[in-house]
């Protein structure tokens, strides 16, 4: 991402394999921080940095397969040895042992999102949509919080401001703060980028469900 001047936000990236190959798994070297991997537009699946050893099998037909990798950041080391640390895909993306290239490279710094096409369709599982909700307040505005239980991963907007990240599976926190200066009188616009499992509702909350924190006990 550095070298396209980007520093946050999602980064896509297309090739094609040609064919015909046998099943090998697709490993990328160097990711940061976590791939959604597409095969001819079908979820192939996901690839973390943290198990960089993981693979996906992937067969290649005598036509080619057109492979997508979206690649998400999900924040940067701020200390310590690693300080550096790059975003997107740094090294290389394989196929088995064989280095693919001739790559398009798409920049999604989710900056600005005026641009988006809305529709009533409903996406399909296991694909990245963005998600629109209103929210009409009839009183003066005052902070709040979303509440993301029955989602999965991705970031969230009110009016056009990034809340934040959200991670339900992981948690443990359940909740963004979405500050009272934010809120407009009327109508209010929430945008829900979610990557993985899209929730059926939003709800606001006046508190903030922040988790229980797990508990190990050790013995010395």
């Amino acid at each position: 991402m550095e070298r396209l001047g980007q520093d946050h936000g999602l980064i896509h990236y297309r090739t094609t394999i040609t064919g015909p190959r046998p099943a090998m798994p697709i490993k990328i070297d160097g990711l940061g921080d976590r791939a959604y991997v597409f095969a001819d537009g079908v979820p192939l699946g996901i690839l973390d940095r943290n198990a960089p050893d993981e693979g996906l099998d992937l067969p290649v037909g005598e036509t080619g397969v057109v492979l997508d990798v979206l690649v998400r950041a999900q924040g940067r080391v701020n200390y310590g040895p690693l300080l550096d640390d790059h975003k997107g895909i740094s090294r290389a993306v394989r196929h088995g042992h064989q280095h693919l290239f001739e790559w398009e490279i798409r920049p999604l710094p989710l900056a600005d999102l005026a641009g988006l096409a809305w529709s009533e369709d409903v996406p399909a599982p296991g694909r990245p949509a963005f998600h629109r909700f209103t929210h009409t307040l009839t009183e003066a505005p005052a902070d709040g919080f979303v509440d993301l239980s029955g989602w999965g991963t991705g970031l969230i907007w009110l009016n056009g401001f990034l809340l934040g990240h959200y991670d339900t599976p992981r948690g443990p926190q359940r909740t963004l703060y979405a500050p009272g200066p934010l809120w407009r009188d009327g109508a209010n616009e929430i945008v829900v980028l979610e990557l993985e499992r899209p929730g059926t509702e939003l709800a606001l909350r006046n508190q903030p469900d922040l988790g229980r924190p797990t508990v190990v006990d050790i013995d010395y």
